[in-house]
């Protein structure tokens, strides 16, 4: 349930990385996440693997399709690109077309490097919103130069 889960995550940041919460764009991204209208499951141990890397930022942007907001975050934030895990949430109207995100899922793995034993973690969930178009927030671990 919504309390239990958004009490778990702020444990979690409690615990292993408390300067977050002072990050409050960031902070409040990764409650949104663990919120209790997801449409996808997502699981606590995202976060904990998400906070075992050093920065971590958020990103957002809005369009009318999911493709649209994939391109619009790949195009604008290239360093998306070495990432090294991501929790990310697309909001959208009701009765959306579950294949459309899909295919954007396919799109952002494809253009993504990813390291099948070293990026971690990768999930991604959906909430449905009464507004026009899709936003698509990325809460990337970026690596550390």
């Amino acid at each position: 349930m919504y309390p239990d889960k958004i009490s778990q995550a702020q444990a979690l940041i409690e615990r292993l990385k408390p300067e977050l919460s002072e990050n409050r764009p960031v902070y409040e991204s990764i409650l949104q996440f663990y919120s209790d209208s997801a449409l996808v499951e997502s699981q606590i141990s995202a976060l904990s693997e998400l906070l075992k890397h050093k920065r971590i930022n958020v990103y957002k942007a809005s369009a009318q399709s999911f493709k649209e907001c994939v391109h619009s975050l790949l195009d604008e934030h290239p360093e998306l690109s070495t990432a090294k895990g991501m929790l990310r949430y697309y909001e959208t109207t009701p009765n959306f077309d579950w294949r459309e995100c899909e295919k954007a899922e396919m799109i952002l793995g494809d253009a993504l490097t990813q390291d099948t034993y070293g990026w971690l973690p990768d999930s991604w969930t959906v909430f449905e919103r009464e507004a026009e178009g899709v936003s698509l927030t990325f809460i990337i671990a970026i690596a550390s130069s």
